[in-house]
Parts: C-alpha cells; sequence; structure tokens
C-alpha cells in the first residue's frame, strides 16, 4: 500500500459576477483540480496535472469556457 501524499492549494477567482473557489490537491504525485461555486462542486473532466500551478490554470480556463458557454446559449424552462 502506497503512502498517503496529499498535498493542497486553495484560490478564489470571480468572473462575470459570479465566484468559484478551486482547489489543487496531490494525490500520488499528481495535482487534480475541484471547482465549486455557492458551495456547489461542479463536475469537469479536466487531467491530472504536474504541478498545482499547472492545475489551476486549467481550472480557470474550464470555468471562463463553461461560463462564457452559458452566455451564448441561455437556458430555457
Amino acid at each position: 500500500m502506497s503512502s498517503l501524499d496529499l498535498t493542497k492549494q486553495d484560490m478564489t477567482f470571480d468572473y462575470a459576477e459570479r465566484s468559484f473557489a478551486l482547489r489543487a490537491y496531490r494525490d500520488d504525485g499528481a495535482w487534480h483540480s475541484v471547482i465549486i461555486e455557492n458551495k456547489t462542486p461542479l463536475r469537469n473532466t479536466l487531467p491530472p496535472t504536474a504541478d498545482a500551478t499547472k492545475c489551476f490554470a486549467a481550472a480557470v480556463a474550464f470555468v471562463t469556457a463553461a461560463v462564457d458557454a452559458t452566455k451564448k446559449s441561455p437556458v430555457t424552462q
């Protein structure tokens, strides 16, 4: 059994009048991301990265693309 190798870093990100909390955590040498808006985790399929900086950059790109996509095609009810 491998030893537990966890490290985490947090940052906040505001975009288009919305606020997001981003967390990068290391597990088995790779960094993974968690994206939260209003206490709700957002599903993402971002691949693990080699460092926290790249992890945050991928998460920010994911958020901006998702928010921009909702602006272009509004949800209909």
